[in-house]
């Protein structure tokens, strides 16, 4: 199935200590005009170590620049992002993807 806009890595990389991005996180997940809020992240992590976080993302590349600029991390200062684009040309099947992610959850 053909994608309505296109493939995305946000890579947000933390500018704050972590207690100030720890206390943001609930609202990363729930503001309303964000990638998670607006439906558009596919998976998402913290990065090893925890100096940010990425996420995969489909969607416009204003619908995902919209969301990013509105994102609590970036409004508040204690993120920046990095919007990248990308062509897909392999995935494995779904219950692998769940899989994986599953083994690597924490």
């Amino acid at each position: 199935m053909p994608l309505a806009g296109g493939m995305f890595v946000i890579v947000f990389r933390y500018q704050a200590p972590l207690e100030t991005v720890d206390s943001l996180k609930e609202a990363h997940y729930a503001h309303p005009g964000g990638v998670f809020g607006r439906g558009l992240a596919r998976i998402a992590g913290p990065l090893e170590p925890r100096t940010g976080g990425v996420v995969l993302a489909e969607g416009t590349r204003a619908e995902i620049e919209a969301a990013v600029a509105s994102d609590p991390f970036v409004t508040s200062g204690a993120a920046t992002a990095e919007i990248l684009s990308f062509r897909p040309v392999y995935t494995s099947d779904a219950q692998d993807a769940a899989a994986l992610v599953g083994r690597c959850g924490r």
